[in-house]
Protein backbone atom coordinates (compact mmCIF):
# COMPACT_ATOMS: atom_id res chain seq x y z
CA UNK A 1 0.00 0.00 0.00
CA UNK A 2 2.85 2.39 0.82
CA UNK A 3 4.39 2.05 -2.66
CA UNK A 4 1.01 2.55 -4.35
CA UNK A 5 0.47 5.75 -2.36
CA UNK A 6 3.95 7.00 -3.24
CA UNK A 7 3.42 6.19 -6.93
CA UNK A 8 0.14 8.10 -7.01
CA UNK A 9 1.62 11.02 -5.08
CA UNK A 10 4.32 11.21 -7.75
CA UNK A 11 1.68 11.13 -10.50
CA UNK A 12 -0.22 14.00 -8.85
CA UNK A 13 3.00 16.01 -8.44
CA UNK A 14 3.89 15.49 -12.10
CA UNK A 15 0.40 16.47 -13.24
CA UNK A 16 0.36 19.44 -10.87
CA UNK A 17 3.49 20.78 -12.55
CA UNK A 18 1.62 20.95 -15.87
CA UNK A 19 0.05 24.22 -14.72
CA UNK A 20 -3.62 23.40 -15.35
CA UNK A 21 -4.71 21.74 -12.08
CA UNK A 22 -7.02 23.53 -9.65
CA UNK A 23 -7.43 23.53 -5.87
CA UNK A 24 -10.40 24.47 -3.70
CA UNK A 25 -9.42 26.17 -0.44
CA UNK A 26 -11.65 26.69 2.59
CA UNK A 27 -11.47 30.42 3.20
CA UNK A 28 -11.63 30.50 6.99
CA UNK A 29 -8.92 27.89 7.60
CA UNK A 30 -6.91 27.92 4.38
CA UNK A 31 -7.32 24.13 4.20
CA UNK A 32 -7.31 22.49 0.76
CA UNK A 33 -10.70 20.74 0.57
CA UNK A 34 -10.86 19.70 -3.09
CA UNK A 35 -8.70 19.23 -6.15
CA UNK A 36 -9.04 18.77 -9.87
CA UNK A 37 -5.81 17.32 -11.24
CA UNK A 38 -5.89 18.28 -14.92
CA UNK A 39 -3.49 17.64 -17.76
CA UNK A 40 -3.20 18.87 -21.34
CA UNK A 41 -3.14 15.84 -23.64
CA UNK A 42 -1.95 15.65 -27.24
CA UNK A 43 -1.89 12.60 -29.53
CA UNK A 44 1.11 10.30 -29.21
CA UNK A 45 3.21 9.77 -32.30
CA UNK A 46 2.90 6.28 -33.82
CA UNK A 47 5.01 3.87 -31.80
CA UNK A 48 5.44 6.29 -28.87
CA UNK A 49 4.05 5.65 -25.41
CA UNK A 50 1.30 7.95 -24.17
CA UNK A 51 1.53 9.79 -20.84
CA UNK A 52 0.01 7.01 -18.72
CA UNK A 53 2.03 4.26 -20.43
CA UNK A 54 5.22 6.21 -19.81
CA UNK A 55 4.33 6.81 -16.16
CA UNK A 56 3.40 3.12 -15.65
CA UNK A 57 6.65 1.88 -17.19
CA UNK A 58 9.02 4.40 -15.61
CA UNK A 59 7.48 5.47 -12.31
CA UNK A 60 5.21 2.78 -10.92
CA UNK A 61 6.73 0.44 -8.33
CA UNK A 62 3.51 -1.00 -6.93
CA UNK A 63 1.40 -3.58 -8.76
CA UNK A 64 -1.77 -1.80 -7.64
CA UNK A 65 -0.66 1.53 -9.13
CA UNK A 66 0.35 -0.28 -12.33
CA UNK A 67 -3.14 -1.76 -12.41
CA UNK A 68 -4.66 1.71 -12.03
CA UNK A 69 -2.49 3.06 -14.84
CA UNK A 70 -3.48 0.10 -17.03
CA UNK A 71 -7.14 0.82 -16.30
CA UNK A 72 -6.66 4.42 -17.49
CA UNK A 73 -4.71 3.27 -20.55
CA UNK A 74 -7.41 0.72 -21.45
CA UNK A 75 -10.20 3.24 -21.00
CA UNK A 76 -8.36 5.81 -23.14
CA UNK A 77 -7.77 3.23 -25.88
CA UNK A 78 -11.46 2.38 -26.25
CA UNK A 79 -12.19 5.67 -28.03
CA UNK A 80 -9.55 7.90 -29.61
CA UNK A 81 -10.95 11.34 -28.81
CA UNK A 82 -8.39 13.06 -31.04
CA UNK A 83 -9.56 11.12 -34.09
CA UNK A 84 -13.24 11.14 -33.16
CA UNK A 85 -13.39 14.92 -32.86
CA UNK A 86 -10.55 15.91 -35.22
CA UNK A 87 -8.55 17.74 -32.53
CA UNK A 88 -4.89 17.96 -31.56
CA UNK A 89 -5.21 18.91 -27.87
CA UNK A 90 -7.62 18.42 -24.99
CA UNK A 91 -7.70 19.17 -21.30
CA UNK A 92 -8.33 16.01 -19.30
CA UNK A 93 -9.77 16.14 -15.80
CA UNK A 94 -7.70 13.23 -14.52
CA UNK A 95 -8.58 13.12 -10.80
CA UNK A 96 -11.41 14.95 -9.06
CA UNK A 97 -11.72 14.72 -5.28
CA UNK A 98 -13.00 16.54 -2.21
CA UNK A 99 -12.42 15.78 1.44
CA UNK A 100 -15.20 13.50 2.77
CA UNK A 101 -16.49 16.11 5.21
CA UNK A 102 -16.90 18.59 2.31
CA UNK A 103 -18.76 16.27 -0.07
CA UNK A 104 -22.17 17.40 -1.30
CA UNK A 105 -21.34 21.10 -1.03
CA UNK A 106 -20.82 21.74 -4.75
CA UNK A 107 -17.03 21.86 -4.58
CA UNK A 108 -16.51 19.18 -7.25
CA UNK A 109 -19.06 20.87 -9.50
CA UNK A 110 -17.28 24.22 -9.16
CA UNK A 111 -13.85 22.64 -9.78
CA UNK A 112 -15.10 21.06 -13.01
CA UNK A 113 -16.81 24.30 -14.06
CA UNK A 114 -13.57 26.20 -13.39
CA UNK A 115 -11.55 23.59 -15.31
CA UNK A 116 -13.79 24.14 -18.34
CA UNK A 117 -13.36 27.92 -17.97
CA UNK A 118 -9.58 27.48 -17.82
CA UNK A 119 -9.58 25.25 -20.92
CA UNK A 120 -11.64 27.85 -22.79
CA UNK A 121 -9.19 30.59 -21.82
CA UNK A 122 -6.21 28.45 -22.89
CA UNK A 123 -7.92 27.78 -26.22
CA UNK A 124 -8.08 31.55 -26.71
CA UNK A 125 -4.39 31.99 -25.80
CA UNK A 126 -5.08 33.38 -22.32
CA UNK A 127 -3.88 32.23 -18.86
CA UNK A 128 -0.65 30.82 -20.33
CA UNK A 129 1.63 32.13 -17.58
CA UNK A 130 1.49 28.96 -15.44
CA UNK A 131 2.21 26.56 -18.31
CA UNK A 132 5.68 25.08 -18.78
CA UNK A 133 7.48 26.50 -21.82
CA UNK A 134 6.97 23.32 -23.85
CA UNK A 135 3.18 23.57 -23.36
CA UNK A 136 2.56 27.25 -24.11
CA UNK A 137 1.63 26.44 -27.71
CA UNK A 138 -1.09 23.95 -26.73
CA UNK A 139 -4.68 25.01 -27.35
CA UNK A 140 -7.29 22.55 -26.03
CA UNK A 141 -10.44 22.14 -28.12
CA UNK A 142 -12.23 19.74 -25.77
CA UNK A 143 -12.44 18.87 -22.07
CA UNK A 144 -12.63 15.18 -21.19
CA UNK A 145 -13.04 13.25 -17.97
CA UNK A 146 -13.28 9.65 -16.88
CA UNK A 147 -15.73 9.64 -14.01
CA UNK A 148 -15.62 6.45 -11.94
CA UNK A 149 -18.20 7.04 -9.22
CA UNK A 150 -21.81 8.20 -8.99
CA UNK A 151 -20.80 11.47 -7.33
CA UNK A 152 -18.39 12.56 -10.05
CA UNK A 153 -20.82 11.36 -12.73
CA UNK A 154 -23.47 13.68 -11.27
CA UNK A 155 -20.91 16.50 -11.41
CA UNK A 156 -20.44 15.79 -15.13
CA UNK A 157 -24.19 15.95 -15.72
CA UNK A 158 -24.44 19.27 -13.83
CA UNK A 159 -21.69 20.69 -16.02
CA UNK A 160 -23.45 19.45 -19.21
CA UNK A 161 -20.79 16.97 -20.29
CA UNK A 162 -21.78 14.47 -23.00
CA UNK A 163 -21.32 10.77 -22.27
CA UNK A 164 -19.23 9.04 -24.94
CA UNK A 165 -18.66 5.60 -23.42
CA UNK A 166 -19.66 3.53 -20.40
CA UNK A 167 -17.62 0.56 -19.21
CA UNK A 168 -18.52 -1.76 -16.31
CA UNK A 169 -15.92 -2.11 -13.58
CA UNK A 170 -16.31 -5.87 -13.90
CA UNK A 171 -14.08 -5.66 -17.02
CA UNK A 172 -11.04 -4.89 -14.88
CA UNK A 173 -9.32 -7.39 -12.61
CA UNK A 174 -6.59 -6.98 -10.00
CA UNK A 175 -5.21 -9.95 -8.06
CA UNK A 176 -8.13 -12.19 -8.99
CA UNK A 177 -10.89 -9.76 -8.03
CA UNK A 178 -12.78 -7.49 -10.39
CA UNK A 179 -12.85 -3.78 -9.74
CA UNK A 180 -16.62 -4.24 -9.20
CA UNK A 181 -15.92 -6.61 -6.32
CA UNK A 182 -13.43 -4.18 -4.83
CA UNK A 183 -15.49 -1.00 -5.29
CA UNK A 184 -18.91 -2.45 -4.53
CA UNK A 185 -22.33 -2.18 -6.20
CA UNK A 186 -22.81 1.56 -5.62
CA UNK A 187 -20.34 2.45 -8.40
CA UNK A 188 -20.84 -0.15 -11.16
CA UNK A 189 -19.19 1.61 -14.08
CA UNK A 190 -16.93 4.33 -15.40
CA UNK A 191 -18.09 6.82 -17.98
CA UNK A 192 -16.01 8.80 -20.45
CA UNK A 193 -17.48 12.26 -20.94
CA UNK A 194 -16.54 15.28 -23.02
CA UNK A 195 -17.45 18.93 -23.32
CA UNK A 196 -16.73 21.04 -26.39
CA UNK A 197 -15.25 24.46 -25.75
Amino acid sequence: MYFAQKDLEQLCLDVGRSGVSLLARYKSSGEIVGVSFNVLQTPSSPGDLNYFETFRDHNCVSESSKSLMQYMITMDSKINLFQKFGIDCLLEIMFLATLPEFEGKGIGTKLVESSVELATQLKDGQRMENLPEDAKHKRPKLVSALFTGKGSQKVGIKNKFIEINEVPHSEFVFRGKTYSDRIGPDHPNSILVVKHI
